[in-house]
């Protein structure tokens, strides 16, 4: 996601125009060695991504709680800026974090800023907010409140229980079209990443995506108790359910470490695949995004 340059006593990261639309491009460098202020150039970006949205508020708060100073200059285009701002990416952060950002608008495509999850209670009011927003919303989406409760909450608490990093667990999620459109929902933390949470118990998994696809699986788990392991799975049965009926398609991508999955869901059908992975990532970042189908 751009590459850092060292300038004097600065490190400039430059955000190239399509970045922020392709969630997982690149990466921001999680280094505490960087030259003070790192500064992260938005100003060409051309849309923004839940997931883009989530990885810079991240990537703010681990260089912070590491003592840097952050500076993101914020995007030209107003319209970029305005969905930049509706993911309340400045919010709580100190006065000349993010320069150039106008006021959160509400209300529109941001249906989830940008939120950092610390206990189960977190959690569950998150998940309660966004099904109440879908249930509320056109026939469209409104069916997918209780599937996206689900996997917000399994999700998130199983990232917040597994991750084993102080900063938590961070979601965003928004509304591309009302009537029509997709829903897009992000889940990233930056724990140990699911497969050395899965190679505890399954040391002979060493390839990353194999770990996530038998991570997938029914009753596997690398908490060694037997009764846990199911969450992922029944993620994806509520969402069979609904795709019954619902006239949608749904997209899961996951990357974690060097591995990389996709599983498209529709009529029934789950097809897991690899996805391409570019290079290892800290943690577990995971979309869910639905899509409305037309006949």
């Amino acid at each position: 996601m751009g590459s850092p340059h060292a300038t004097g006593k600065c490190t400039r990261i430059i955000l190239r125009p399509r970045e922020a639309h392709a969630a997982f491009l690149g990466d921001l460098p999680l280094d505490p060695d960087l030259d003070q202020p790192i500064v992260v150039d938005a100003s060409e970006l051309v849309d923004c991504h839940p997931m883009f949205a989530l990885r810079l508020r991240l990537f703010v708060d681990w260089h912070q709680a590491a003592g840097n100073v952050v500076r993101v200059v914020a995007p030209r285009d107003l319209r970029v800026a305005h969905q930049v701002a509706d993911f309340r990416v400045g919010l709580g952060l100190p006065e000349g974090t993010v320069v150039g950002l106008p006021e959160p608008r509400g209300g529109r495509q941001a249906l989830i800023g940008v939120r950092r999850l610390g206990t189960y209670h977190d959690v569950e009011d998150v998940s309660n907010e966004a099904m109440a927003i879908l249930q509320e919303q056109s026939i469209a989406f409104a069916v997918w409140g209780e599937p996206v409760h689900m996997a917000m909450s399994e999700l998130c608490d199983n990232a917040r229980q597994h991750g084993r990093n102080s900063l938590g667990t961070y979601v965003a999620a928004d509304q591309v079209g009302v009537e029509t459109g997709e829903f897009r929902l992000a889940i990233g933390d930056l724990g140990i990443g699911i497969p050395e949470h899965i190679r505890a118990c399954y040391p002979e998994w060493q390839d990353d995506t194999a770990a996530i696809v038998s991570a997938l699986q029914r009753g596997v788990t690398g908490t060694g108790d037997p009764h846990r392991g199911n969450g992922f799975a029944e993620v994806v049965d509520d969402v069979n359910r609904v795709l019954v009926r619902a006239q949608s398609a749904v997209h899961i991508e996951i990357r974690s470490a060097k591995g990389g999955v996709v599983l498209d869901l529709l009529d029934g059908r789950v097809a897991p695949r690899p996805a391409r992975v570019e290079r290892a990532r800290r943690g577990t970042w995971i979309t869910y995004t639905v899509r409305t189908i037309r006949a």
